[in-house]
């Protein structure tokens, strides 16, 4: 495959296949060797570099995703008076230098779009860049020189992606795939979905590169969905929100509707993996994977959604609550696709959240994960919804806890309750007790700042 984009502000042309990974092209055809591979796994942060202005792990994106695009690597700082680096020397933020170019292009995508972040600020933008030597409080502090030095204010956020020149379909030749699809509209990737029923799909292949990994065949056919207009997007209908399945978890994270009427997605939505992996991962695909660890569905359990199916044939809707058939599983049918998820309204006053708990804060595979909606009238329970996630093969909700809640008034005695209920409600498989007893932490928790 001819692939062409900018590199640095240079164009580039090179001849690749359409899954190597940007990193190799990078590292391997064009030689820039500042971007490293730490984990390969987009957990380390070492391979990162800006796609378009956004950060991204550069050893999760396919060739085939940056035709036309923006590539900003370490390198095409070196020519320019950058603050920032001179910043990471003078307080002594870098010893080995391996995680260092992805540490700063960190750095820069946070102070491209927030110029005078707070401390708070910065470790949450860093939390995906690993760091074995220096520590990360000199390089907390080389973030903050570089702001109060205004190199947030030089600088400017690189344009988002532009739709340019996809093409329907191209065949490859030797070892690679057979075929590569890139439809240009739902339409036309329902059409080749129908024809063939073994494609697999591509979109933030934040799961796609970690499964080769470990060992999983490379795919026969492949079709490219990232960015397909058709199903990007959030919008406000009559009743209900409906986000595309090809929705970013960062775009979803950002969007003023969700954080109004929908505060609880939002906040899930910081939690997946870190900044890199949310301006990649999609809603669609954390959904459709039907990981047990999966952290939107246990969400959207709760609040009642459905997926929209699409096909060459027509649509269905189902409930999420009805769509998965096990681990890893789901009732799609051959042909299908997930094309969005419509979210209904919660009652003005109802009271959501969501809690994970894993082995650390950021970039962590959930171990456990609880969800809930509920109404109050006063302080009695009018209505009550709890989904737990990562402790069965699929989500499931706490229906023995949710019968004992509906009608009660939330005393200190009722909770309690509640939370020893759900406790004993849950059946994990491995670390049994303590799961148990932090199901019952959260739903306490939860439950005591609803009736506050």
């Amino acid at each position: 495959m001819r692939l062409q984009f900018t590199l640095n502000g240079q164009e580039i042309t090179a001849e690749v296949s359409p899954l190597d990974r940007l990193l190799d092209v990078l590292r391997e055809y064009l030689g820039y060797t500042g971007t490293k591979e730490g984990c390969g796994e987009g957990e380390c942060g070492a391979c990162s570099v800006l796609l378009d202005g956004r950060l991204v792990n550069s050893c999760l994106v396919p060739a085939i995703q940056i035709r036309g695009a923006d590539v900003l690597t370490i390198e095409g700082l070196s020519g320019e008076d950058d603050g920032l680096q001179e910043a990471f020397v003078e307080e002594g933020a870098v010893q080995c230098g391996f995680c260092i170019p992805g540490m700063v292009l960190a750095a820069r995508a946070l102070l491209s779009e927030n110029p005078h972040p707070t401390r708070h600020d910065i470790k949450h933008a860093l939390a995906g860049n690993l760091c074995r030597c220096t520590g990360y409080e000199r390089i907390f502090r080389a973030v903050e020189r570089a702001a109060s030095q205004g190199y947030g204010d030089r600088i400017s956020t690189q344009n988002s992606r532009q739709d340019k020149g996809r093409k329907s379909l191209f065949e490859l030749q030797g070892s690679e795939p057979s075929w590569v699809f890139v439809p240009q509209s739902l339409d036309e990737a329902l059409e080749i979905l129908s024809e063939y029923h073994d494609v697999t799909l591509l979109s933030g292949c934040t799961d796609f590169y970690p499964d080769l990994k470990k060992g999983k065949p490379e795919p026969a056919r492949v079709m490219d969905i990232w960015g397909l207009s058709d199903i990007c997007g959030i919008k406000m209908k009559d009743g209900y929100i409906e986000i595309g399945s090809g929705t970013t978890f960062s775009d979803i994270a950002s969007c003023e509707t969700i954080k109004k009427y929908l505060p609880a997605l939002a906040d899930l939505s910081t939690m997946i993996g870190a900044r890199a992996i949310q301006n990649r991962a999609t809603i669609g695909g954390n959904i459709v994977n039907a990981s047990a660890a999966a952290d939107s569905p246990p969400l959207l359990f709760v609040y009642g959604a459905t997926a929209v199916l699409r096909s060459k044939n027509g649509m269905r809707e189902v409930p999420i609550a009805e769509l998965f058939g096990g681990y890893r599983k789901t009732v799609l049918k051959p042909g299908e696709m997930l094309a969005s998820i419509k979210i209904p309204l919660p009652s003005p006053g109802a009271h959501q959240f969501f809690y994970k708990r894993g082995s650390r804060l950021a970039l962590t595979i959930s171990r456990l994960s609880v969800a809930g909606l509920i109404e109050l009238e006063g302080d009695v329970v009018s209505s009550v919804r709890i989904a737990t996630g990562s402790m069965s093969p699929v989500p499931f909700f706490l229906t023995k806890t949710e019968g004992y809640l509906k009608g009660k008034r939330l005393t200190g005695e009722v909770i309690e309750t509640a939370a020893a209920i759900a406790s004993e409600e849950v059946s994990p498989r491995t670390s049994k007790d303590y799961r148990k007893r932090v199901t019952g932490r959260l739903v306490s928790r939860f439950l005591k700042e609803a009736r506050s």
